[in-house]
């Protein structure tokens, strides 16, 4: 038994032995795991690109958001203000010039009644320094007549300016000078002047 000798191998088991082929893909292994990373690392790459493109859009809507808020609503709320401040002020602006108007016909109203007041206040002052004066000629009080003069000289050089007709003024004036003159040298001429005087003082009055 211990002797028993190794059995023969059939020589025609040998080629076959040595012509099985090698097992299919033993020794392609390797680039099989590397295309595998690359299909795994693929997805997460694009998975990341997915993750900061939506960062990116909600960043936008964050920004777009806040712009709205912080400029557009304000500058909104802004200009209606300013137009309804604006249509308040063209209201107050009409209803000024409205009042300007009435108080510049008021006033220009007010004016020719001043005006008017003045030249009649002038002309019955002068009228009635001119009376006196005839009076004082008529009773021969000389004084009296020249200071009666003297006062209607003063007042007339207040009622001339007043008067419309340029010929009027200056032919009054001219009167008034020589009722002036005349006082002091003849009491006839000027009492005479006095009377001409007087009439043309009566139709100042239907001015």
């Amino acid at each position: 038994m211990e002797n028993q000798s190794t059995p023969p191998v059939d020589a025609d088991d040998a080629p076959a032995a040595e012509s099985q082929p090698a097992e299919p893909n033993k020794g392609n292994e390797f680039p099989h795991a590397e295309e595998s990373a690359v299909e795994v690392a693929a997805p997460g790459k694009t998975s990341r690109l997915g993750r900061w493109v939506l960062i990116l859009l909600v960043t936008l809507i964050v920004g777009f958001g806040a712009a709205f808020f912080a400029l557009y609503l304000p500058a909104s709320q802004e200009l209606h203000q300013v137009k309804s401040d604006l249509v308040a002020t063209q209201e107050k602006l009409s209803t000024a010039e409205t009042e300007l108007d009435q108080i510049t016909g008021n006033l220009n109203t007010a004016t020719a009644d001043l005006t008017a007041a003045r030249y009649y206040r002038a002309l019955a002052r002068v009228e009635a320094n001119i009376a006196y004066a005839r009076l004082a000629l008529v009773t021969r009080d000389l004084l009296t007549a020249q200071q009666e003069v003297s006062a209607a000289v003063e007042h007339m050089a207040v009622l001339l300016p007043l008067i419309e007709d340029q010929d009027t003024a200056k032919a009054l004036e001219d009167r008034m000078a020589g009722i002036q003159t005349a006082i002091n040298t003849d009491s006839a001429k000027a009492l005479d002047e006095l009377r001409t005087l007087s009439e043309n003082l009566l139709r100042l009055e239907s001015r």
